[in-house]
């Protein structure tokens, strides 16, 4: 059970704007779909570092390797983005500044792959999921945090 806060994202449920024969329709995601918060936490069980997102409901998840270092929990019925586990240690995480960066483009190459192999209605929930991750990226990627790795 992780003891890190959840940080609250400004939820954005408009995607986009379509001008259909001089009108203009507004499509909106299911507030299901979007993460209400995310935190992120070093997990001394599984020896990763785990970001979290927390949506309206709570799902089960199962685990998709990536790659040997990214691995992301899928909802077992929704295939919504519900976390990212990062093998700190196959990426050796002893220079917190630098390593951010590099954490960071770990999580867009796992989510862009995770979103070409899904279908439309997934692709929309991994690019907020990332948006989560992009705005809030400072305070779940900090120094403190990722000082604790390992």
């Amino acid at each position: 059970m992780s003891s890190a806060p959840w940080i609250q994202v400004e939820p954005s449920l408009e995607i986009r704007s379509k001008p259909l024969k001089k009108m203009q329709f507004t499509v909106f995601v299911s507030p299901h779909e979007v993460p209400q918060a995310v935190r992120g936490e070093f997990d001394k069980q599984l020896k990763r570092f785990v970001i979290e997102f927390r949506y309206l409901d709570d799902e089960e998840f199962k685990r998709e390797a990536v790659d040997d270092v990214v691995c992301l929990r899928v909802g077992k019925n929704s295939q919504r983005l519900l976390g990212i586990e990062l093998d700190t240690a196959k990426r050796n995480v002893t220079e917190v500044q630098l390593e951010v960066q590099s954490l960071k483009r770990e999580i867009r190459k796992a989510v862009g792959r995770l979103q070409k192999e899904c279908g439309k209605g997934e692709r929309e929930n991994y690019a907020l999921a990332m948006k989560a991750i992009e705005s809030k990226g400072a305070l779940l990627l900090s120094q403190d945090l990722l000082a604790s790795v390992g």
